[in-house]
């Protein structure tokens, strides 16, 4: 049997007037708004960081640096996003094993 004493019951807690659900809806939207911000800010600073650093494929001297970063730029969005692809052409230890691999392939 149900009681309906303690349905009735729970069903008693207080409405929101329309004002404050709209206020309610307001500040979570401001909220949204500014997560979504934060994180559009982000990822376009470290695609500006990446862009900036590729920068040194045009001004570089070093023939195997060079061919990394090219390396790097074409394996872009299957191997890396922005962010390891940023942490791949700053990492000296990828470079240099990269390096090491792709000087025993090389007959000169």
């Amino acid at each position: 049997m149900i009681d309906y004493k303690n349905n009735d019951q729970k069903n008693t807690a207080p409405r929101l007037t329309a004002e404050e659900s709209d206020n309610r809806r307001r500040r979570r939207w401001k909220r949204r708004m500014k997560t979504r911000a934060a994180i559009i800010k982000k990822q376009l600073q470290t695609e500006n960081r990446f862009h900036k650093a590729m920068r040194e494929k045009d001004t570089t001297t070093d023939h195997y640096r060079r061919s990394y970063l090219h390396w790097i730029l074409h394996q872009m969005f299957s191997l890396f996003d922005y962010e390891t692809g940023l942490h791949a052409i700053n990492d000296k230890a990828a470079y240099r094993s990269w390096l090491s691999a792709n000087r025993q392939n090389r007959h000169y």
